[in-house]
């Protein structure tokens, strides 16, 4: 995914210098780009010229909302304007005011460095999501970039594999491809045939993990008339369906260890014979296999033949799990979002950026094709045509308590958004923490915080939290 111009610059606006000074050095220290503007007028004259990604500004300037002003115009110049407001004043007719006419958040003029820092950085995250999803709205239609036959992905692990896979296309390499379950390994196998010299003969897939292997043997050799009970005909096996094209097994390391040593000298000799016959018949295969097992060790484990795997190994490509390419997950969303946007009654056109980003912290244990359901379902039960967080499976939602301030409490409405807010943030750590199990990166990284801001909060909200001694851990 390209990298968006000025997706880390922030415009400042105050009319008090030494409160707009002391803002941008907090931001400047977070590593944020500034630009700073004294007024309404000014800070819309540099949104409309520099189109920083968020907006950071006063609610009381030159007159009592002139920072409605300025979220008002920078919404008609942008409807997907990220502002936020803040303001020293409990004015809460204002406060509804900005967030009727779209503010993105509302900040109390600064307490500590957390207060500010904190909801800055949802509000990039949620920006750099939206222009995102913009760009990706402008290109249902994939291109060559960011495709490889079927597989669909633009981060950096997926295209090398997509690079080395193009390369390894024009050889007749033996190809093993390892991955967990649902990374698209049938699918590259097919990009890898289909770049190949051998595109315009047979691709033959075999998923020999589901076939018994009396019946897996038949199925890949053949038979001749007579050699077992109900073989009344002879019959060619899949290798020989496969000639002068591609074979793809799919869990080969789930071939009985008996039948592997059929299978080494098919691979060998690149010769077949048939059950029941003593004739040979040459065959110009492809193979390429796929496994999500660990190779090494079905080897050790004496679960696979040595010499059957150095064999089917002679180049590797490995699929990383989808929670390891993360950057792919909005670009496949739109991609199976165009593949069946007409399945459903109302036809689907977009998926919201709220949306996006709770598909994004999820962590798809059934990876790609998890990923494939969940659209294609959502698409079916439709009922508008844009996808909505309410929209994704209990399970992709937030899980998080409800919070609740007492409103018939005494405080005002400065204290009680306070109280709202630390109450918000302990809850949903302690939730990130107990789902992680502790780890503070993988927790950073699902918040979309650095480590830093992740132990700042925790210190100022109390979280005290020890990993558990689940999974040797």
């Amino acid at each position: 995914m390209e990298k968006f111009k000025n997706d880390n610059t922030i415009l400042v606006v105050d009319d008090d210098r030494s409160v707009l000074d002391s803002v941008v050095k907090l931001l400047e220290g977070a590593n944020y780009d500034c630009i700073k503007a004294s007024n309404a007028t000014e800070a819309i004259d540099i949104y409309r010229s520099e189109r920083p990604l968020v907006v950071l500004t006063d609610l009381k300037m030159e007159h009592e909302t002139a920072g409605l002003d300025v979220l008002e115009e920078a919404k008609r110049i942008d409807p997907d304007a990220v502002i936020l407001l803040y303001t020293g004043y409990g004015d809460v007719p204002n406060v509804v005011q900005a967030f009727k006419k779209g503010a993105f958040d509302f900040i109390q003029k600064i307490k500590t460095h957390h207060d500010v820092i904190l909801p800055i950085e949802r509000a990039f995250k949620f920006a750099r999501m939206q222009k995102e999803n913009a760009y990706l709205r402008s290109r249902l239609d994939l291109t060559e970039d960011g495709v490889f036959y079927g597989a669909v992905g633009t981060s950096q692990p997926i295209r090398e594999v997509f690079e080395k896979a193009k390369r390894i296309a024009q050889t007749n390499a033996t190809v093993l491809i390892t991955g967990e379950t649902g990374t698209g390994k049938e699918v590259l196998a097919r990009g890898i045939h289909y770049y190949s010299p051998r595109r315009n003969e047979s691709f033959v897939p075999v998923a020999v993990g589901t076939l018994p292997e009396q019946l897996l043997e038949d199925e890949l050799f053949g038979h001749v008339k007579g050699s077992f009970t109900n073989a009344t005909n002879d019959k060619a096996g899949l290798f020989e369906a496969a000639d002068k094209g591609t074979i793809f097994l799919d869990e080969i390391s789930e071939v009985d260890f008996d039948l592997q040593h059929k299978l080494l000298r098919v691979l060998q000799e690149r010769k077949v014979r048939r059950i029941g016959s003593v004739k040979e018949k040459d065959i110009d295969v492809r193979v390429l296999s796929a496994t999500n097992q660990d190779p090494d060790m079905l080897v050790k484990e004496g679960k696979m033949r040595e010499d059957l795997f150095f064999r089917i190994n002679v180049v590797h490509i490995h699929l990383p799990p989808l929670r390891e390419r993360v950057d792919d997950i909005p670009v496949l969303a739109y991609y199976f979002l165009k593949k069946y946007k007409d399945s459903g009654i109302v036809q689907v056109e977009k998926i919201s950026s709220e949306a996006l980003l709770l598909l994004k912290q999820y962590r798809w244990p059934g990876n790609i094709r998890e990923l494939q359901n969940v659209i294609q379902n959502m698409i079916v039960m439709a009922e508008r045509p844009e996808i909505r967080p309410e929209d994704l499976p209990p399970k992709i939602r937030p899980k998080s308590k409800r919070v609740v301030v007492d409103a018939t409490s005494d405080m005002d409405f400065k204290t009680a958004k306070g109280k709202l807010l630390e109450q918000f943030e302990k809850q949903y750590l302690e939730g990130l923490l107990e789902k992680y199990n502790g780890n503070i990166t993988r927790v950073a990284e699902a918040a979309g915080l650095n480590r830093k801001t992740v132990y700042r909060l925790m210190e100022a909200r109390n979280i005290k939290y020890r990993k558990s001694r689940r999974n040797g851990v």
